[in-house]
C-alpha cells in the first residue's frame, strides 16, 4: 500500500470526505493539523528516497522505507534539514526544532501502524527553555498603561498583538488555547467584562475551563482590536465567522504548487497568533522602553507566548512574596 494512498484515506484533501474519514488504527480521527503534518512527513521521505545518505532501495518498498536502519537515517539527515522544502533553499540545511523532529517521529509511527508495519523510532528529548529575562512588578505596570494609552491609529498587528497581550495578563491561556477563543467568548460591558478561558493540559484530553474577569487595561485593548477586527472581516464575502483572532495581512501561499491569494481577515492559526505576537512584542518593546522611567535598564518582555505567560507569572509571584 502507497502511502500517499494511507493518508489520503485518514485525511481526505476532498472537503465533502472529510466528515466522513474513517479512524486511524489507534481509534482516533485526524484533526486537520496532524493531517497537514503527515503530509509534511510524505514530502519529506520522498525527498529521502533519493538521497546519498539513506539505505539502498529503501525506496522499493514500504517495508524497506519504514525499516529500522531506514528511519534512522531519515531521522538523523532530517534532523539538520537536509529534507526541508526545496521551494525555500535558505532553509535547507537548517536544523530542525525538537517539535518538529518529535512530529516527523509520530507521524512514522502513525504511517508504520496503518501500513502494519512496527516502526521503531529513538527518543527526541526537548532541549532546555531558558526563559527569557523577566519583567518586575513595575514594568508590569507600564505594561498595563501601555493598553490604555497605546496610540488608537497604531497597525492592525499592534491591537491584535495589545489584546492577545492582555488575554494573556488576565488568564494565563496559552497560544494554542489563546487560538480557539471566539467573538462571543468575551464580553466587554462595563463593570463585569470577563473572558470565557480554556486551558489544555498538554500531552493530555483533559480540558478546564473558567470564566476569568478583565481588567480595565484589557477591555481597552479588546475594544479597540474589535474595531479593527470588525473592519477586517467585513471586507470579506459571507457571514462573520465568528473567529476572535484574524489575520491583519493578505497572503500568498503556494497550493499545489500555485500561489494562493488569502484575504485579510480569517481566523488564524496557532502558529500565525505565535508568530503575530513575536513581532508585536518586538514593537511593544521598543515603545515602552523608550518610555521607561524606573531604576536600572529596561528588561524586554519574551516575544514567545508561553515564555512571556510564565515570566509574567514568575514576577507577580515574587512581587506577591516581599
Amino acid at each position: 500500500m502507497r502511502l500517499e494512498n494511507v493518508v489520503e484515506r485518514v485525511a481526505p484533501r476532498d472537503p465533502g470526505l472529510w466528515e466522513v474519514r474513517p479512524p486511524l488504527r489507534r481509534g482516533r480521527l485526524v484533526s486537520r493539523s496532524r493531517a497537514r503534518q503527515l503530509r509534511a512527513t510524505l514530502r519529506q521521505l520522498e525527498l529521502a528516497t533519493g538521497d546519498s545518505g539513506m539505505p539502498e532501495r529503501c525506496g522499493r518498498s514500504v517495508q524497506a522505507l519504514l525499516a529500522p536502519e531506514s528511519v534512522d537515517a531519515f531521522l538523523e539527515l532530517a534532523s539538520q534539514g537536509t529534507f526541508r522544502d526545496r521551494r525555500n533553499p535558505a532553509a535547507v540545511g537548517t536544523p530542525l526544532s525538537w517539535s518538529s523532529l518529535g512530529m516527523l517521529r509520530d507521524c512514522l509511527v502513525i504511517l508504520g501502524e496503518e501500513v502494519g508495519v512496527e516502526v521503531t523510532v529513538p527518543q527526541v528529548y526537548r532541549e532546555r527553555l531558558d526563559l527569557a529575562p523577566v519583567a518586575g512588578q513595575e514594568q508590569l505596570e507600564l505594561l498595563y498603561r501601555r493598553l490604555v494609552d497605546a496610540d488608537a491609529a497604531g497597525s492592525a498587528l499592534m491591537a491584535r498583538s495589545l489584546a492577545c497581550a492582555g488575554l494573556v495578563l488576565d488568564s494565563r491561556m496559552r497560544s494554542g488555547d489563546l487560538v480557539t477563543r471566539r467573538v462571543e467568548d468575551v464580553s466587554l460591558d462595563e463593570g463585569d467584562p470577563w473572558v470565557d478561558a480554556v486551558w489544555h493540559r498538554q500531552g493530555s484530553g483533559r480540558r478546564r475551563e473558567e470564566r476569568v474577569p478583565l481588567r480595565p487595561g484589557t477591555v481597552v485593548a479588546l475594544r479597540r482590536w474589535l474595531r479593527v477586527r470588525e473592519r477586517l472581516v467585513g471586507g470579506l464575502e459571507g457571514a462573520d465567522h465568528g473567529a476572535l483572532w484574524v489575520t491583519v495581512h493578505a497572503r500568498a501561499r503556494p497550493v499545489g504548487g500555485v500561489y494562493q491569494t488569502y484575504e485579510a481577515g480569517l481566523p488564524l492559526r496557532a502558529q500565525g497568533l505565535r508568530m503575530g505576537f513575536a513581532k508585536g512584542m518586538a514593537r511593544l518593546n521598543e515603545a515602552l522602553a523608550g518610555r521607561w522611567e524606573g531604576p536600572g535598564p529596561w528588561v524586554p518582555l519574551p516575544a514567545r507566548v508561553e515564555q512571556w505567560r510564565r515570566g509574567v507569572e514568575w514576577a507577580q509571584e515574587q512581587a506577591a512574596a516581599r
